[in-house]
């Protein structure tokens, strides 16, 4: 609609090849360039508008599985009563703390929300207001409070709310694009005194290796430096990842399916990007401590695709004490409706396997079909 209204004098094609040149610039930018600039893109309609119709939809659907993790298997619960407040940290048009709203809502969350947006363009705060006015049915009760601030640097005034949760939503790379680990450790551990005892900080960031490596590094030193944090996400038992400080063929990242909206479709035709996937890093922070899970393999977090070789399948999985482990099946041993389900799983997925586990010198464990999958956070869009 916006699109629509910015450029009426023009055919529907005309504005649809606009929308794909700076979409691929934008792709540019995110993946090869690096370059943040405030005048890139948070300055224009065309960049704003063209970012809302194709990147928007996928920032949404990243935040809900973060967020829902941290609903579900990281067990954030909204305040009894009184407001909640979320802080959208580099908020952008608002993709996460809408796509936030939406999902408390959604789960029968009926205390008023306030949601906090600070981006350092203030065009593209107004699009993320008018957003939230246009479609209030999603998140009745609820209000937005947009505050303009370049945070490349600590703000400087004091904050004097507290808030239930903290999002950076694909964020955290881009304000502090120049800034080395320590650095970037001080500032975000300065950042975790905005957030309430009984909160999460949710982080969110591109699935490039270094950005995710260094999203791992960062929240490792954090909870290192402050004792009374906890790492929620994305182990167990508050275990930094084991992939970002030795040597290992994957990096820890989400690859989730989702059905593409049609406008993203029709706008993805010529340019053939990836858009049936979000892909995404994810680590979670709070204060609360985290009870003793199960120590061995049994509990695991998937870190690779499934693999389907001849006589096998198996996949990698990072296990509640922190190691990597191979686990494999014999494909004569399994079902048809098996294969299709362990085929289906999807990369992130957490759960429990039921029955004995051992593992040889090289870390392999052999499954059976007699072992049981338990779901910890196996979230599946249906639709």
């Amino acid at each position: 609609m916006q699109a629509n209204q910015k450029w009426p004098e023009i055919g529907e094609e005309k504005r649809l090849n606009l929308i794909r040149q700076e979409i691929v610039e934008q792709s540019d930018r995110f993946n090869k360039d690096r370059t943040f600039d405030p005048s890139s893109y948070g300055k224009r309609d065309l960049s704003i508008i063209s970012y809302g119709n194709f990147y928007f939809s996928r920032t949404w659907i990243a935040s809900l599985f973060a967020i829902g993790e941290t609903l579900t298997r990281c067990k954030w619960a909204a305040p009894n009563n009184g407001p909640i407040r979320i802080l959208d940290v580099g908020s952008g048009t608002g993709a996460s703390g809408l796509a936030c709203l939406s999902l408390l809502r959604s789960q029968g969350v009926t205390n008023p929300i306030e949601l906090h947006a600070w981006d350092y363009s203030s065009k593209s705060l107004n699009y993320l207001k008018d957003l939230h006015r246009s479609c209030s049915d999603l998140w009745p009760n609820s209000r937005v409070h947009s505050q303009r601030l370049n945070l490349s640097y600590f703000p400087d005034e004091k904050v004097k709310t507290k808030f239930d949760l903290i999002l950076f939503g694909f964020s955290l790379n881009e304000i502090l694009q120049d800034q080395d680990i320590q650095e970037s450790t001080t500032w975000l551990k300065q950042a975790v005194q905005w957030l309430k005892r009984s909160g999460r900080m949710v982080l969110t960031e591109p699935a490039e290796s270094e950005i995710c490596r260094n999203l791992q590094k960062v929240a490792s030193h954090v909870v290192e430096e402050n004792k009374e944090l906890s790492l929620w996400a994305p182990y167990f038992n508050g275990l930094r990842c084991p992939m970002t400080f030795q040597d290992s063929k994957y990096f820890s990242h989400e690859v989730r399916k989702y059905k593409a909206l049609a406008q993203v479709e029709k706008i993805n035709r010529q340019l053939h990007l990836e858009i049936r996937e979000v892909k995404f890093g994810l680590s979670i922070l709070g204060f609360d401590e985290i009870l003793e899970e199960s120590t061995g393999p049994n509990t695991l977090r998937l870190i690779s695709p499934v693999k389907k070789r001849k006589g096998t399948l198996s996949f990698m999985g990072m296990g509640a004490d922190g190691i990597e482990y191979l686990y494999e099946f014999q494909r004569r041993d399994l079902e048809k409706e098996m294969i299709r389900d362990l085929l289906a799983m999807e990369r992130g997925d957490a759960f429990r396997i039921v029955g004995d586990l051992s593992a040889n010198e090289n870390r392999r464990i052999r499954l059976l079909s007699s072992h049981e999958f338990q779901p910890l956070f196996t979230p599946r869009f249906t639709t």
